[in-house]
């Protein structure tokens, strides 16, 4: 039984791709992209308190 669901599901996957059509490249971006800057840096939140867990914590 677990075989034929397996062949079942493999033959919905395989099938599923069959019909592709178009293009498979990357479709033109609607932004320009823009590379990262590795300088800079997230910014840093505070440390958020939770009375609960700290008290249990501490």
């Amino acid at each position: 039984m677990r075989i034929l669901i397996t062949l079942a599901l493999v033959t919905a996957v395989g099938l599923s791709a069959c019909g592709r059509r178009g293009s498979l490249d990357r479709p033109q971006p609607s932004q320009p992209e823009v590379k990262a800057d590795p300088a800079t840096k997230m910014s840093t939140a505070p440390d958020r308190r939770l009375p609960i867990l700290d008290r249990l914590i501490e």
